[in-house]
C-alpha cells in the first residue's frame, strides 16, 4: 500500500498558490486596456501619462503637505503602482521613509526605480514591498501617514482595508485618500440600473460571459478584470466613519482624470482617527 499522499500533506501549497493567484496589475491593464501598452513599459511615457496627459500629479500638489507631514515621518504608499507618488513624497524633507507597497513585481523592481530617478526622488528613502492591501505586515501604530492614490476602489471590502490602515497608523496619524472619483447618489443609482438590465438580459438569453460586472448595495464592480468598483460619495464617507476615522478635509480638486476631457472630478479625503 502506498502512503505517498501522506508525504504530500507535509508540503503546504498555500504560499505558492497565493503567489500564483495574485493578479499582476500591469498585466491585467494590458488585457483590459490595450492602449496602456503604449506607456506601461516605458518609464518616460508612464510619467507623461500621470503628469502631462492626466491630472493625478497636479491634483496631489493641491494637498498642503507641509501641514500633513511631521519631521522624520514614515509613510506607506499603498498600491504605489509605478511609484510616481512615492517619488514625489521622497523629495519632501520631512519624509524619512516611504514604504512603497504593490502586488506587481514589475512595477516595484523595473518601473519604480526609473520613475523615482526621473522625478528627482530620493531612492535611499524608499522601501519597496511586494504585498496586498491586507493584512499589512506592520506593527500597530507603526506609521505616521498612509496614502492611497486612485487605488482603494480596487479593494474587495473598502471598510476592512480602511480598518487595517487605521491599525497601522499612530493615534495621531493621517490617512490621505487621493484621486478617487466618487459618483453622486443619483448618478450611482442610474449606473446600477443600467448594469442590472445588462446582467439580467445576459442571464435571460443565456449570453455566456466568463467574467462580468456585478452589482450590490456596497458597490458596483464595473471592471472585473481590473477590480474597479464605483462607490458613491455617501458610501465613501460612511465607510471612512465606520472604520474609525473622521474626515478632516474633503477636497474636490475640480480636475478630471484626463486633462481637457470632461469627467468626474478627482477627490481627496484627509482623515484622522476618531
Amino acid at each position: 500500500m502506498s502512503y505517498g499522499w501522506v508525504a504530500s500533506m507535509n508540503k503546504s501549497w498555500i504560499h505558492e498558490q497565493t503567489e500564483r493567484n495574485i493578479s499582476q496589475f500591469d498585466k491585467a491593464m494590458e488585457v483590459s486596456s490595450p492602449e496602456s501598452r503604449a506607456y506601461i513599459h516605458d518609464p518616460k511615457a508612464y510619467l507623461s501619462r500621470i503628469s502631462e496627459q492626466c491630472n493625478y500629479l497636479d491634483a496631489v500638489k493641491l494637498i498642503d503637505w507641509k501641514v500633513c507631514l511631521r519631521k522624520d515621518c514614515a509613510i506607506l504608499d499603498l498600491g504605489c503602482g509605478g511609484g510616481w507618488l512615492t517619488g514625489y513624497l521622497s523629495r519632501l524633507e520631512e519624509v524619512k521613509t516611504v514604504y512603497a507597497l504593490d502586488s506587481s513585481k514589475y512595477f516595484l523592481l523595473d518601473m519604480m526605480p526609473q520613475i523615482v530617478r526621473l522625478m528627482g526622488g530620493r531612492q535611499e528613502k524608499i522601501v519597496p514591498i511586494e504585498g496586498l492591501f491586507a493584512p499589512l505586515m506592520f506593527d500597530d501604530g507603526a506609521l505616521d501617514i498612509v496614502v492611497a492614490s486612485s487605488v482603494l476602489h480596487h479593494a474587495d471590502s473598502l471598510e476592512s482595508v480602511l480598518k487595517e490602515m487605521k491599525r497601522v497608523l499612530k493615534s495621531d496619524g493621517l490617512l490621505v485618500i487621493l484621486n478617487e472619483t466618487p459618483s453622486s447618489g443619483i448618478r450611482h443609482v442610474v449606473s446600477l440600473g443600467r448594469a442590472f438590465i445588462k446582467i439580467f438580459l445576459n442571464a435571460a438569453f443565456h449570453r455566456y460571459k466568463s467574467i462580468s460586472p456585478s452589482i450590490s448595495s456596497s458597490g458596483y464592480l464595473y471592471d472585473p478584470m481590473l477590480g474597479d468598483r464605483d462607490y458613491p460619495l455617501w458610501y465613501w464617507k460612511e465607510a471612512v466613519h465606520r472604520s474609525g476615522f473622521v474626515i478632516v478635509e474633503s477636497m474636490d480638486t475640480g480636475l478630471s482624470t484626463v486633462k481637457n476631457v470632461k469627467g468626474r472630478s478627482l477627490v481627496h479625503f484627509v482623515c484622522r482617527a476618531a
